[in-house]
């Protein structure tokens, strides 16, 4: 697909990022999937299907129910926008087939990031439970790696986080790093392998890291605050997805 061609799929991206903004509330606060349409999450008013256009309808009713008038959170713009970015990237950048098992696992990681930053917070819908579907891409040749290299990726990716969380726990007393962060790892090192996890996670840890002195240099925090991990994780290996030609040369010469 070129750059051309994707240019048309941008406001299908954008509609995608406002279905994943629905899953991820929905899984979050234990709302059935066969309930009605779409609905304010304040006044629980069925909503028109003009106020649900990505981003249009958040400008137009200036971030407000229109019914009840109170504020609609501007998560909803800004996972249709990252969606639309995210997307546009994966087809630019990666070929058909793979595109296809990443796009599954792209939506999985959007979803943790919404879930994550607003409730603190991660579905094992969208982690545990979508690690089968590695092994199915894996043997349908949907993905650039092995059955054994899906399998050593989940099981170094799950014990890493799981073997930090315990080691921080004993010095400090407190828990450092939450069980949703684990099983997202796991995720990762099914769809990227090894290498693909351990990189995730080097570049997950810098975002976290100069995001967090960004906001403590701005006194928007102190260091006693919990931010979330899971969105940077997650922000970790779709970089490593996109651009994984260019980080391995620059880490290990090939």
């Amino acid at each position: 697909m070129n750059e051309l061609n994707i240019y048309f799929f941008i406001p299908f991206f954008l509609i995608w990022g406002s279905f994943l903004n629905v899953i991820a509330y929905r899984l979050v606060n234990d709302i059935s999937f066969r309930k009605h349409r779409s609905f304010c999450t304040k006044c629980n008013k069925i909503l028109s299907w003009y106020d649900l256009i990505p981003i249009v309808s958040w400008l137009f009713l200036k971030g407000k129910c229109r019914y009840c008038q109170q504020t609609i959170s501007c998560l909803y713009p800004f996972i249709e926008i990252l969606s639309a970015i995210i997307f546009y990237l994966l087809f630019l950048n990666i070929s058909y087939p793979y595109s296809i098992s990443y796009f599954v696992f792209f939506s999985a990681l959007i979803i943790t990031i919404r879930t994550d930053i607003e409730t603190m917070l991660i579905s094992r819908f969208v982690t545990l439970f979508l690690i089968p579907s590695a092994f199915i891409f894996s043997i349908l040749d949907l993905l650039p790696i092995s059955l054994m290299q899906v399998l050593f990726g989940i099981i170094f990716g799950y014990f890493l986080l799981f073997v930090i969380s315990k080691i921080f726990l004993l010095l400090t007393k407190k828990e450092g790093i939450g069980q949703g962060d684990i099983e997202l790892l796991a995720l990762i090192g099914a769809f990227t392998g090894i290498i693909g996890c351990w990189i995730s996670l080097l570049i997950g840890s810098i975002l976290g890291s100069f995001f967090g002195l960004f906001l403590i240099l701005f006194k928007k925090l102190n260091f006693q605050t919990r931010i979330p991990f899971g969105p940077f994780l997650a922000l970790g290996s779709i970089i490593y997805v996109l651009y994984q030609d260019l980080i391995l040369y620059l880490i290990f010469g090939i």
